[in-house]
């Protein structure tokens, strides 16, 4: 009975296997024989429209062989037609688009180089057109399909530029290092640090009171003059740098003065400082030190400091240690009181309320945090004393 079930169950897996194999050989497509005949005949067919002058004929050929043979060798060849013929129409949309397939759908054939390259050509003449941001839109969908084409680092590079022109800077830096982090040997390598450095310019040119994107492009300029001394654009980077320097400081005592103006003193103490830490001897420098001694001397040490830097009174003391000590204590393995509050103590404490008169005929003035002295309890009801019994002696 158990030998009868095996060969059934035996027999009825080989039948669904072979069913199984049979659904998907008709699934497929032929690759050999009459199918890439029949494939072939259509690519004869759409050369012989191109001939006879009907690039519309020929396109509707070329959509049908790849729609229907779409594993046939002669595939990839069609669809780079497809995108030819598109681009010689002056559709560039399509063209893209047809190019785009290529990558995506035949990304081992011998046209791929050949797709990429005139996609680029497409993104560039949307660059001369100042179409930035359909340009980026290319380039991105490039570099999607085709991280590492030869073609590469110069779309990445590319895609920079057209951020770039978008003032679109953060992504343009992104863009840039991108090159340097992917294509590190790429000759465009310098180019993109250098370019990073110049957005970075650029866009601290844009701000009066922030001077982080001027330093960032100041330590850019800095690494390009030493990972490429060599380079044709070391001596920009030199001029920027030394442009840099002198418009620093004058930006850092510009904005010290316009916190000076508006009695901000900690502010602008906090650039003046910086500034005599940035150009130590320099003129501005020394203009920067006389005038924090002047604050200071005018508004007191204290008064510069953060709230949370302040000296602290007594009471604020007093509490502030009396906290400490109970979350201190709490905290030790033995501790089985009951939980510590882990409020913090106020910025200063209110002084004392003075004491209120509690009767009409307490007169008598109080100090602020003397209470009055409370009046003597009244005498016990003790039993008289009993009189000393007569001698009779």
């Amino acid at each position: 009975m158990y030998r009868t079930r095996l060969f059934a169950g035996l027999t009825a897996a080989l039948f669904a296997a072979g069913a199984a194999s049979g659904s998907l050989r008709a699934q497929e497509p032929a690759t050999t024989g009459a199918y890439n005949d029949e494939a072939a005949g259509y690519f004869q067919q759409a050369q012989e429209w191109e001939e006879a002058g009907n690039t519309k004929q020929a396109i509707a050929t070329y959509r049908t062989l790849v729609r229907n043979y779409p594993v046939a060798p002669s595939a990839p060849a069609a669809q780079l037609r497809l995108g030819e013929l598109y681009d010689s129409l002056g559709n560039s949309k399509r063209a893209f688009d047809a190019y785009q397939k290529l990558l995506e759908n035949f990304p081992q054939a011998r046209e791929f180089d050949r797709a990429v390259e005139a996609q680029v050509a497409i993104a560039d003449a949307q660059m001369d057109n100042r179409h930035y941001e359909q340009a980026a839109e290319m380039f991105t969908s490039i570099l999607a399909a085709a991280p590492f084409a030869k073609f590469a680092p110069s779309v990445q590079f590319k895609l920079g530029q057209a951020l770039e022109n978008q003032k679109e800077y953060e992504k343009a830096v992104s863009a840039y290092q991108v090159v340097l982090d992917r294509y590190p040997n790429s000759s465009l390598a310098a180019d993109a640090l250098y370019q990073i450095g110049y957005v970075q310019l650029t866009e601290a040119e844009g701000r009066s009171e922030d001077l982080s994107a001027a330093i960032d492009a100041k330590n850019t300029f800095e690494e390009f003059l030493i990972e490429f001394p060599q380079s044709e654009k070391a001596a920009q980077a030199r001029e920027n740098l030394d442009t840099m320097t002198g418009r620093e400081a004058f930006d850092l005592l510009s904005i010290a003065k316009f916190y000076d103006r508006k009695t901000d003193y900690r502010a602008a103490v906090i650039y003046y400082s910086d500034l005599v830490r940035r150009q130590p001897g320099s003129p501005d420098a020394e203009l920067a030190g006389a005038r924090i001694e002047e604050i200071r001397a005018t508004v007191g040490e204290d008064e510069l400091r953060a709230g949370s830097e302040r000296a602290e009174t007594g009471v604020r003391a007093a509490m502030r240690r009396r906290l400490q000590n109970q979350v201190q204590t709490s905290s030790l393995s033995n501790y089985a009181g009951p939980p510590v509050s882990t409020v913090k103590p106020p910025e200063e404490l209110p002084a004392p309320r003075p004491q209120l008169r509690t009767s009409s005929n307490d007169m008598r003035p109080q100090g602020g945090g003397n209470p009055a002295p409370a009046d003597p309890l009244p005498a016990p009801d003790l039993p008289p004393v009993e009189p000393e019994l007569p001698s009779f002696e």
